[in-house]
């Protein structure tokens, strides 16, 4: 069984696919569009529920995880409780380009909403400038993160392991975020201190995003997605992959989540 990291990355490929063959030659084009949308309506039904080895995700609950990063310029250690996470099945597919006739996967996929809450303690350091300044946190976490965005295309060649596989080619992603709300509560500061933070990380948050857009696809994508992909792909063709998405949707559509 598929696990659920897999599953997640299938879904993203189902927003449009393409390969080096002529799509419209290739056996299960046809079906594609209409079979990977009933794909991720099914998969977006299930989410409160979970499904098999996929835990619920319409909240996605964590009771405790820890955590370490550590670099020369970033050094954090630390633990998280009661984690809750809501609007992850808010999602929608704004607009998925037609690949038998584009020859060129785009997609426009937008959360409106994702809430946090949940509690954090974290240790640490950040290099500025040469001066290690320490990180020490013991918080109430609420935050909201609003329109969070994802604009990106790729196309689909064949496997270089396996005529008959796919590959994906040619990937950039841009990822978009309106804004942030924090009402965060760290109990080792006073209440001016924790205002001036949370007024603070608002306007820093989306503007970092903004300076890293460049090496998002550069460096991230190509160097874990894209990979991880093209080696689901290897051994997967047009047609498998249709009808791995008809048979999982109806799996998913059966188990009728209620919750």
């Amino acid at each position: 069984m598929a696990s659920c990291s897999q599953l997640l990355i299938v879904a993203l490929l189902g927003l449009a696919a393409v390969n080096a063959t002529p799509v419209v030659q290739q056996a299960g084009a046809a079906q594609f569009s209409s079979s990977m949308t009933r794909f991720l309506q099914a998969f977006k039904g299930i989410m409160p529920c979970g499904y098999g080895n996929i835990p619920p995700l319409a909240p996605l609950s964590t009771p405790f995880y820890e955590f370490q990063f550590v670099n020369d310029d970033l050094q954090i250690v630390g633990n998280a409780t009661n984690m809750r996470i809501e609007g992850l099945d808010s999602f929608q597919v704004l607009s998925a380009s037609d690949y038998g006739k584009t020859g060129v996967a785009a997609y426009d996929l937008i959360f409106p909403k994702i809430q946090m809450l949940g509690f954090a303690e974290v240790d640490g350091f950040i290099n500025i400038g040469g001066f290690k300044m320490p990180i020490r946190r013991n918080d109430v976490i609420n935050e909201a993160l609003f329109d969070l965005r994802f604009v990106g295309s790729y196309s689909f060649a064949s496997s270089l392991t396996n005529s008959s596989g796919l590959r994906m080619v040619d990937f950039q992603q841009t990822v978009y975020l309106a804004g942030v709300e924090l009402d965060n509560w760290n109990s080792l500061w006073d209440i001016s201190t924790n205002n001036f933070w949370n007024q603070w990380t608002k306007i820093v948050v989306p503007f970092a995003l903004e300076q890293i857009q460049p090496k998002i696809s550069d460096f991230l994508y190509q160097n874990f997605f894209v990979p991880k992909v093209n080696d689901m792909l290897a051994n997967v063709s047009m047609q498998e992959m249709v009808n791995f998405y008809e048979t999982q949707a109806q799996l998913w559509e059966n188990a009728k989540c209620q919750a």
